[in-house]
């Protein structure tokens, strides 16, 4: 695909904000980025739409440490604060300097690099966020490579989400086929998000409920007052039958008066 013809992401259109940068990566005159290290970690980790699609996250926080702007440490930061890369460095999968660092050393790529450290970190996080319909909450499938080597000046991070390799592909050599950048996409949101927050979202489903409630109380109490005969399930069931047995009685004791006269 030739660049003219080559889709602008929203991370490309993020990063000239951001990052000061074009989407073929050229500085663009006159532009001072917005974003430090630190800034940007934060934002990716506790604002919205980075926290309800982290595969995004770690995309955008992959072209900021190409462009020198978040550190190894600032990656580090925000993957181990991101609610849902939290969860998969809690309770996921994690293989450090394991197979994939002996793959490196036993690649023609790793007869002329000495590879220091690898990574490889998947698993499913329970992603909640307030959509178009309302609260929603799912469970996403996460995963990331990572390869450090003697004289690079930042990690190798990509996401692998069943779509191949780019490590593989692109460093090694190992994989020839070129990963699937529709299935392993770190450059567009998954997950609409709305302008609200999600404790905005939340609080008004909670008014709503008990709106409901309000109204359920109040239409029986209006019709109980007004000597209508209501459903309230067991506890109605309960009443009926215990009426029934009062009319019972009145009726046996009626009848019983009659006979001793």
């Amino acid at each position: 695909m030739s660049k003219k013809n080559q889709k602008i992401t929203q991370a490309d259109k993020l990063m000239k904000r951001w990052a000061g940068r074009n989407p073929d990566k050229s500085r663009i005159p006159g532009v001072t980025p917005e974003m430090t290290g630190f800034k940007a970690r934060m934002k990716l980790a506790k604002s919205e739409p980075f926290k309800s699609n982290p595969e995004y996250a770690l995309g955008c926080a992959r072209l900021l440490m190409t462009y020198n702007i978040m550190t190894h440490k600032d990656l580090s930061w925000m993957l181990n604060n991101h609610p849902a890369w939290a969860q998969i460095i809690k309770d996921g999968n994690m293989d450090v300097n394991g197979a994939l660092m002996e793959e490196a050393k036993q690649s023609a790529w790793g007869q002329s690099h000495k590879v220091t450290a690898t990574m490889h970190l998947w698993g499913t996080a329970t992603v909640t966020y307030e959509g178009r319909n309302g609260v929603k909450t799912e469970e996403v499938n996460l995963g990331l490579e990572m390869i450090r080597y003697e004289g690079d000046t930042r990690p190798f991070v990509a996401l692998n989400l069943g779509g191949g390799s780019a490590i593989k592909h692109f460093l090694l050599k190992t994989e020839a086929e070129r990963p699937d950048f529709t299935v392993n996409d770190d450059s567009n949101t998954r997950r609409f998000v709305s302008s609200r927050t999600l404790d905005e979202a939340k609080a008004e489903e909670e008014e709503r409920q008990e709106k409901e409630l309000d109204n359920q109380a109040d239409n029986a109490v209006a019709q109980l007052l007004a000597g209508k005969s209501i459903t309230l399930g067991i506890a109605a069931s309960a009443v009926k039958d215990t009426t029934r047995k009062e009319k019972s009685k009145r009726k046996g004791s009626k009848h019983s008066a009659h006979r001793s006269r």
